[in-house]
Order: structure tokens, then C-alpha cells, then sequence
């Protein structure tokens, strides 16, 4: 396979009945790839498994290192680094009619870098993931298939693992930084359903992680550098969002659907999210997108809601159209158009690694 890193010295060979889904193969963006590549290797290495692993340069290159790597027969694809390459993979595998591949398993090693991990609970910590990697356990998750308008007027589909968002919101994830986002919060207890906890790193690699003191300024300076960025392009505009029993006008800065419970940063923006439920979480912001920058502390615990320039709603379907043009953004990748947008979820049909 083309761009296939070199291969760690050959451990042990592993236990058939501990790779229940075969070898994982890495597929990293490139910031992961200075750094979090290597040490999820080691950490696979030190459990007997070599693991296969390439970069995608660029990053839309990562469908065609999937599509090739299912046709040779691999079945666990892990996603290393940010949401944006976990949402070429989940294109790969799963089509807005249902599973392209229903065998395959996607693995998630955010590793301080990824939204859509957090709400699983899977740990920051590369010798920790590794054990997740190797295990049995799946995870059924929805998926949200989203119709909106492309630039030439003609309808456009696509699927999210973890949210759809418009305005301020969608600005925001658009500009997540691809750094650490500050340690393993929602990893630690606080935030994933998973709830793993938070361990210490084996003395031989300690102080080497990103998500260290320098990597949680870094990603602390590029979350607000994101929040920045999204005031100046977006604004409010009067909308219609129609979900499940009820319709509301409303002046929307931003809306979230959310499948997962974090987004713009390891934001617990959709505290109630399920992702098996069968029904997305819908967080309407009314007012002006400053409103929303200025709750940041409260978005960040999850503590936003409920509050009266809110609505939340739990739905199975949801409709939205805007007064004027709005960004949309699925699990940080823009997408061509906008409002237009209509939204419903395919239930159960990604089998996600945990």
C-alpha cells in the first residue's frame, strides 16, 4: 500500500482471539502523524501487534487509502488525529442509503485531537487506546444523513458521525484547531459515556505527548484563535426549524445536531446526545453569535442548558431554512451550500471500535 509508514521491529506474534477484527490499520492525518502515529505504534508494538499505518497527504487522500485498504481485506480502519479524517472514513463506509461495508469497524484515536472520541469515552492515552483496539468490544452507533442545497441549487446528501452545524457553531468546528484541545477532558469521567479515567504515562514516553502543559496552551490559544474567526464571519438571521412535533420562528445564530456530545473543541455542546438512540440532539441558539462566545465557560461542562435563549429539542427528523445564507458544517467539514437543510438518522448502522 502506497504511503505505508516503515515497519516497527517485529514483536510477538499476537493472539488470534485478540484481534477479533484483524490487524488495525492507522490512518493519520498529517499533524497526527508528527508525533501521535508513532506512539500508538509503540503501544501496539509493546502488545504484540505491528500495525499498518499511513498518512493522508492530503487529507482527502484518506478515502482512497480506506477503499483500498477494505478491497485487500482489512476490516478495522482507525482514524488517528482529527474529526475532519474520521468523516472521510465514515464516507468510505457508510452511504447515505446504508453500510458500504458492513463488516468494517471504525476505530477512533483522537489522542486530544477529535470531537466524535470524547463522547465514546476512549482514552487520550495511546498505551490505554491500544487496549480498546485490540479488544471486542463494538459499539452500534447512528449515523445523521443531512439534504441541503448545493451552490448550483441542486440537493446535495451527505452523512455525519457526530454533528451538523450551521453558523456560529459551524464557523467554529471549521476552525478547530488540529492540535491537543487541552488534555483528556471527556476522557477523565466528566464528559464521555464511556467514562474511562485519565492514567499515567509509562516513564519512558512521559513529557513526549502533545496534550502536555505546552499542548493545552497551544490548543487552548487555537480554540479562541477558532472562536475568533467564527464571530467575524458569521451572523444571526431569522429562521424556521421544524423538528419533531413542533415548528419555531426563531433570529438563529447558530444550531447544532448533534449525534455525540462534544463539538467546536471538546465543547460538551449537546450534554443529552445519544448516539444509539435513535433521535439527534438539536441545540437552537437564539440572539446574536456573541451571545453564544460569551457562554464558552458554560459550553465547555455542558451547562448551557437549559437557558431561555436556548432550545433544546430531541428529534428524529429535523428541517431548517434561513432568512439568508448560513455555513454548514458536517463534523468540521464544510460543505458546498446550505439552507436549505433536512435532516434524519440511519440507525445503527456504523460499528464503531470502544
Amino acid at each position: 500500500m502506497s504511503g505505508v509508514t516503515a515497519p516497527l521491529p517485529s514483536p510477538a506474534p499476537a493472539q488470534p482471539d485478540r484481534l477479533p477484527f484483524g490487524t488495525p490499520l492507522l490512518i493519520a492525518d498529517p499533524a497526527a502523524a508528527r508525533a501521535d502515529l508513532t506512539l500508538l505504534r509503540r503501544a501496539l508494538a509493546a502488545s504484540g501487534v505491528v500495525a499498518e499505518a499511513a498518512v493522508a497527504r492530503p487529507l482527502g487522500r484518506a478515502a482512497e487509502i480506506a477503499t483500498r485498504a477494505l478491497e485487500d481485506g482489512h476490516r478495522l480502519l482507525v482514524a488517528v488525529g482529527s474529526d475532519q479524517l474520521a468523516h472521510v472514513l465514515l464516507r468510505v463506509l457508510v452511504h447515505p442509503d446504508g453500510p458500504r461495508w458492513p463488516d468494517a469497524v471504525l476505530g477512533l484515536a483522537g489522542l486530544g485531537r477529535q470531537d466524535l472520541s470524547a463522547t465514546f469515552g476512549l482514552p487520550d492515552d495511546p498505551w490505554k487506546l491500544a487496549r480498546h483496539l485490540l479488544g471486542p468490544n463494538l459499539f452500534m452507533a447512528d449515523v445523521g444523513r443531512a439534504r441541503w442545497r448545493g451552490p448550483d441549487g441542486t440537493e446535495r446528501v451527505g452523512v455525519f458521525a457526530n454533528t451538523a452545524e450551521l453558523g456560529y457553531p459551524a464557523e467554529v468546528s471549521a476552525r478547530a484547531p488540529t492540535g491537543p484541545v487541552g488534555g483528556t477532558r471527556g476522557t477523565d469521567g466528566t464528559g464521555g459515556i464511556a467514562g474511562a479515567t485519565r492514567g499515567t504515562w509509562p516513564a519512558a514516553t512521559r513529557g513526549t505527548w502533545p496534550g502536555g502543559a505546552r499542548g493545552t496552551w497551544v490548543g487552548r490559544a487555537g480554540r479562541l484563535a477558532a472562536a475568533l474567526g467564527g464571530l467575524v464571519a458569521s451572523r444571526s438571521t431569522p429562521a424556521h426549524l421544524e423538528v419533531d412535533h413542533t415548528a419555531v420562528d426563531l433570529r438563529l445564530a447558530g444550531l447544532v445536531v448533534a449525534n455525540g456530545q462534544f463539538s467546536m473543541g471538546r465543547m460538551k455542546v449537546a450534554p443529552r446526545a445519544l448516539p444509539d438512540d435513535g433521535r439527534l440532539s438539536v441545540i437552537a441558539f437564539q440572539g446574536e453569535p456573541l451571545g453564544i462566545y460569551a457562554r464558552s465557560k458554560d459550553l465547555y461542562y455542558g451547562l448551557h442548558v437549559p437557558h431561555p435563549s436556548i432550545r433544546e429539542y430531541q428529534s428524529r427528523r429535523i428541517a431548517v431554512d434561513t432568512a439568508e445564507p448560513m455555513a454548514l458544517v458536517l463534523d468540521g467539514c464544510r460543505a458546498a451550500g446550505g439552507p436549505p437543510v433536512s435532516i434524519d438518522v440511519l440507525e445503527q448502522v456504523l460499528r464503531v471500535k470502544v
